[in-house]
């Protein structure tokens, strides 16, 4: 057999074993973009707020702003009443448990949060969970009952993950939370 009648022949074979693949590799790409739902349950296991009034006192009258007034809120209700206020930060920090009889503790989680005005605050998250952890971060009212978190990476078995976090409101302080990663 010559030379150009074997590549003739194999040319059908080479072209289904590159469709072939081409198959396994679509068929692999749709699986990754098929969202995985974990349900989590969490109860708050430590909390500490950081009252940092002193330094709104420490900077009144002396900050690199010289003459600044608050124009927005010229009146001072901002900083009048019971906080957070802006520049406070809480921290908080979960168990988490893959049921809702608290049976089967999964991990653990902590929030960083720091406010800025009407009680809003931007949140840093983890969710320590078996293979690996979840990063997140969110933006949210501290009287909110529920919230979103956006996930943003992670480590381990979740490296790379985006998705969302969506926490429902607690019931007896436990909270019910849904990961849908894509």
């Amino acid at each position: 057999m010559t030379p150009i009648r074997r590549a003739v022949l194999a040319l059908p074979l080479a072209t289904a074993a590159v469709a072939g693949a081409a198959c396994l590799v679509g068929g692999e790409a749709r699986a990754a973009q098929v969202p995985r739902t974990l349900t989590l349950y969490s109860i708050a296991t430590r909390e500490q707020f950081l009252n940092h009034s002193d330094d709104r006192t420490r900077g009144q009258g002396n900050n690199p702003f010289a003459g600044f007034r608050d124009v927005s809120d010229p009146t001072g209700t901002e900083t009048a009443g019971n906080g957070p206020f802006a520049g406070d930060r809480s921290i908080f920090d979960f168990a988490l448990f893959g049921n809702s009889h608290m049976t089967r503790t999964v991990g653990s989680a902590w929030f960083v949060c720091e406010y800025v005005f009407d009680k809003n605050a931007f949140c840093s998250t983890a969710y320590k969970l078996p293979g690996g952890t979840l990063i997140g971060n969110g933006y949210f009212n501290f009287n909110a009952t529920k919230f979103a978190v956006a996930i943003v990476g992670g480590t381990g078995r979740y490296a790379g993950a985006r998705g969302q976090l969506q926490a429902d409101p607690a019931v007896k302080k436990l909270q019910r939370i849904v990961v849908t990663l894509r």
